[in-house]
């Protein structure tokens, strides 16, 4: 007797033809025990699940699934006046290599290290290559060797870069994509083969540059230091998200419950160009000079827009960097830039005119109850000056004289002298935005010994930081009308503005008009013919005036240690049509030799500034590159004769283009001679299937157009026009062919 298997016969029982109610109810009941039997297998299975082995999954979720975890939002950017990025957020990543296996089992454990052997050793010169590439600090050849030590430690947590911490993360977002396209970091290996982490970071495009002012970030805590950073942090920052981690088939993802709100950005009005020329313009003098500190201000004349801004003070390396913006934390007394506000004040009262005359004692004075000196000044004999005129006390920056002409003016009610610098608005504390600013210190006690006034005139007794002053000189190249400097135009989001920082007038005219335009004429005087000397161009003219104060040592007053001087010049061009003002100032060191000037220090930072801006705005007439002297006739290449035809037709020559005109069709191409005061065709070359054309003396375009139009494969080299060409043309060929050209310029 045959055997059959069971399972035929229960195949066979579907197989058979229906022909009565016995076997139909045969088959249906073995359909329903089937059911009943797989229900009951998936009912116990499920409660072996739920039951049995419920802690384990209860395991496996939390290891797949982490909650509430936190969502960065991105920071903001900081941009400058035209959108350049002058701070942003970036992806910084970091990358673990893990060469030996996790696996518990031993046959899962021994696949996975033999997958993780081979695609080491396939891939280890490529890898290596790669980030030799990307990091060419790392040679390939160390780079192998300090993957094959980790190889051999087995090592589950081996650094991507060498001599790199374990903690840090060095490799910068576009990097990384580059090296998630290597065998060893593609996203189907991460957790497996190598693990990933990130962070944002902030990061300055242009490194160094406006550095205090954009301001700094704790990395570590991701908090703002200082700067704008700190100022506009609860804008710039945003709002977290939390979300949970979901780990499917090696991949992990995090979404999000509640999503992150990206911070907003905020738009300078610092002007990249003109930053650099400015920052290296100080740079540059303060090294020379060995000084203390120096600090310059750019400043839009009539919106009063920061468009640069750099205070540079030497570290304990020698070196110069901007360990705190002296623009508007530091105060100083102005010393004789100051001087100009007293001139402002005497002249719009009627105090005086600048035709008076006052005796300056040849630089030495004791009757205002202390010695008050002059220095020297080229034109005249002593220490110091005898009659000038008020115009000229000025622009020499005489010290006795302006104390004279403000002590007979005023002696006898000093407040009202103050009270005239307060009106006038040069006490106004500005803050830029920046937080950490101080407000000037206009003395006002009701105290006046015979000492303060004199003093006061000339720049001491009054302290202010820098940004005041220039506010104060920008007013008067601002016709009168003083504007807050501003150093922030706007906030977005997403492109739409959700806080805008208009111009703000602090005051609608500091002065009358006639008063006005003699401190103006008074500020060009002493540019072109004073101490300002050198902080002008014989190219435009410039208006500003020089300071030097002596630096009060605390306590002990002007008189203990060595002497330091805060040397200054402000002021603004072009004169006649003012576009920006500027402050330079520089703090001269104790052990300097160097005569203290404001005009031989800081005036030259200013003229260079001055001159390079001037420059940008610099625009000739075309007129003025028409070559008038040599009649040259333009060289036109072989090739499409109708372009030729145009361009000649545009550069005024129709009567030499109208041979082109009348025979030149669209696509005709032929060689062109220049004979008998005309440019003519030689002859017209064939542009036909199979046929090659001779291009030699065309440009790339044309050659490169009729070569492939004929059928054939071009392979170019140089630049220029078709110098050789092989094979040569005029002459039938097989299309597909490859023409080869070499172009050269000669």
């Amino acid at each position: 007797m045959k055997f059959r298997n069971p399972f035929h016969e229960f195949v066979d029982l579907f197989r058979e033809p229906v022909t009565g109610g016995m076997k139909m109810s045969i088959k249906y009941s073995l359909l329903i025990v089937m059911f009943l039997v797989w229900g009951v297998l998936i009912m116990v299975r499920m409660s072996k699940v739920m039951f049995v082995q419920r802690q384990y999954w209860l395991d496996v979720q939390k290891s797949l699934i982490k909650e509430n975890t936190g969502i960065p939002p991105r920071r903001g950017d900081i941009l400058s006046d035209d959108g350049m990025l002058l701070a942003s957020s970036m992806k910084q990543y970091r990358i673990i290599i893990d060469f030996a296996s996790t696996e518990k089992d031993d046959v899962r454990r021994n696949k996975d290290q033999y997958r993780k052997d081979t695609l080491f050793t396939r891939h280890l010169n490529d890898f290596a290559v790669t980030v030799h590439q990307l990091f060419p600090q790392y040679s390939v050849s160390e780079l192998k060797q300090y993957y094959e030590r980790g190889y051999r430690a087995k090592s589950h947590n081996w650094v991507i870069l060498p001599g790199v911490s374990r903690n840090t993360f060095p490799v910068p977002y576009d990097k990384y994509k580059k090296l998630l396209g290597t065998e060893w970091l593609k996203p189907r290996y991460e957790y497996w083969f190598y693990s990933q982490e990130s962070k944002i970071s902030r990061k300055k495009p242009f490194g160094s540059l406006a550095a205090r002012t954009i301001g700094s970030m704790y990395e570590a805590k991701d908090s703002a230091r200082n700067g704008l950073e700190l100022s506009y942090d609860s804008l710039l920052r945003g709002v977290p998200g939390v979300g949970h981690r979901e780990r499917v088939q090696n991949m992990t993802t995090i979404v999000a419950d509640v999503p992150q709100i990206d911070g907003c950005d905020v738009w300078t009005t610092l002007n990249v160009d003109i930053q650099d020329i400015a920052e290296t313009a100080l740079r540059r003098q303060v090294e020379k000079m060995a000084a203390v500190s120096g600090l310059v201000v750019v400043m839009d004349v009539p919106t009063g827009d920061i468009k640069a801004m750099a205070s540079l003070t030497r570290d304990s390396e020698g070196g110069y960097s901007e360990l705190q913006n002296n623009v508007v934390k530091e105060l100083y007394e102005p010393g004789s830039t100051f001087k100009t506000v007293s001139f402002m004040i005497g002249l719009d009262n009627d105090k005086f005119s600048i035709h008076d005359s006052v005796y300056c004692e040849h630089g030495l004075y004791t009757g205002f109850g202390a010695k008050m000196t002059d220095g020297r000044h080229q034109g005249f004999e002593g220490n110091g000056f005898g009659w000038l005129d008020a115009e000229h006390v000025l622009m020499y920056s005489c010290n006795i004289g302006t104390a004279k002409l403000i002590n007979d003016a005023y002696g006898s009610n000093p407040k009202e002298f103050v009270d005239e610098v307060r009106r006038i608005g040069i006490d106004t504390p500005f803050s830029l935005q920046l937080l950490g600013s101080s407000a000037p210190v206009i003395r006002s006690d009701g105290y006046w010994d015979k000492t303060r006034l004199p003093w006061m005139s000339i720049g001491y007794n009054t302290q202010m930081p820098a940004i005041n002053t220039l506010a104060f000189y920008n007013a008067i190249a601002n016709d009168g009308q003083m504007v807050a400097p501003r150093l922030v135009t706007k906030v977005t989001k997403d492109g739409s503005a959700v806080e805008k920082v208009p111009v703000k007038v602090v005051n609608s005219r500091i002065c009358k008009e006639s008063t006005l335009n003699t401190i103006r004429y008074l500020l060009e005087r002493v540019v072109s013919d004073g101490t300002g000397k050198s902080a002008g161009s014989d190219k435009f003219k410039s208006a500003g005036k020089t300071g030097t104060a002596q630096i009060s040592q605390g306590a002990g007053g002007y008189k203990v240690g060595k002497t330091t001087h805060m040397v200054s010049f402000c002021g603004y061009f072009p004169a006649d049509n003012p576009l920006y003002s500027c402050i330079v100032s520089i703090r001269t060191s104790a052990e300097s030799n160097l005569a203290a000037s404001g005009g031989t220090m800081a005036g030259p930072v200013f003229r260079e500034i001055s001159e390079k801006l001037m420059s940008m705005h610099t625009r000739n007439d075309i007129v003025l590159a028409v070559d008038t002297v040599h009649d040259r006739m333009p060289k036109v290449l072989n090739g499409n004769l109708k372009s030729a035809s145009v361009v000649l037709r545009e550069l005024g020559m129709s009567k030499l283009s109208r041979l082109y005109e009348k025979e030149a069709a669209d696509s005709a191409f032929g060689k062109v001679v220049f004979d008998d005061g005309k440019f003519r065709t030689r002859r017209k070359i064939q542009l036909k299937r199979g046929y090659i054309p001779d291009v030699t003396g065309m440009g790339a375009q044309d050659a490169l157009y009729m070569l492939e139009k004929a059928g054939y494969k071009v392979d170019m080299s140089g630049v220029g026009r078709v110098r050789t060409q092989e094979p040569r043309g005029d002459q039938y060929g097989h299309t597909g062919l490859t023409v080869k050209i070499t172009l050269d310029m000669k």
